[in-house]
């Protein structure tokens, strides 16, 4: 099977061929989107709402987000492709989503197939998002990436209905997003264990596995970071930072 995704960061140690690696964006094209004027005064405008927010608020907090990890096998090699972002058709791709906080972080969830409200709600949400957010609290927020699937007008009404608070978010800000350092950590873990014989069954299993095996000390160091990536966006105006 063959995958071509506007942004991909490689989790194999393995070359592609020249052809294939002339079709593709590096991996720093998906870590930093474009931003306009605008992006940079609603992202600097957040940052400095939240910057003197203490980790008691944040740890209220439910982060979320979701990546594409998929395999296709290159000169009788198999890849594992982490695909960031990107809404092209599935072709075999695991979505998989998570969302944590500064207590804990809720199992891993794979979505094989197309993402829209329905599956947010059925998938996401209700098994998963609404529990953890009870877990934390009467002051739980829930975080998302305002993605269509999580802001339509359908999901807005539901978590209306149940009393969930949403945070509001500014665009194109994964280096705001902690949750988004968990899937290098799980993509440098799964890579170290696929072989050729890997499957996507495989890689499902591979990919639960590595998730589970993150311990709540990662997440709540990314948690505590908060104020440091409000303050690195503050000092560049709204700009992308390192994170």
């Amino acid at each position: 099977m063959t995958h071509i995704a506007e942004f991909v960061i490689f989790i194999s140690s393995s070359t592609t061929s020249n052809t294939k690696s002339r079709t593709l964006k590096p991996p720093l094209a998906a870590r930093r989107p474009a931003m306009t004027a605008l992006h940079h005064q609603v992202r600097l405008r957040w940052c400095l709402q939240h910057l003197h927010s203490n980790l008691n608020m944040w740890s209220n907090v439910m982060f979320s987000d979701e990546s594409r990890f998929c395999l296709q096998e290159l000169d009788h090699r198999v890849k594992v492709w982490r695909r960031c972002k990107e809404h092209y058709a599935d072709c075999g791709s695991n979505r998989v989503t998570a969302y944590g906080g500064g207590t804990g972080k809720t199992r891993l969830v794979i979505i094989g197939g197309n993402f829209n409200a329905d599956r947010y709600q059925d998938v996401i949400l209700q098994p998963v998002a609404i529990p953890y957010l009870q877990s934390l609290g009467p002051i739980s927020i829930l975080q998302d990436d305002n993605a269509h699937p999580h802001r339509g007008g359908f999901i807005r009404a539901y978590l209306q209905n149940l009393g969930v608070e949403r945070m509001e978010w500014p665009a194109s800000s994964p280096d705001l997003n902690p949750i988004e350092h968990l899937w290098d950590q799980l993509q440098r873990a799964v890579h170290a264990r696929v072989t050729n014989t890997t499957t996507l069954a495989d890689l499902r299993q591979m990919l639960v596995e590595e998730w589970d095996a993150i311990r709540q000390q990662c997440v709540t160091r990314l948690v505590t970071s908060m104020r440091r990536r409000c303050q690195a966006t503050e000092a560049l105006y709204g700009s992308s930072t390192r994170y």
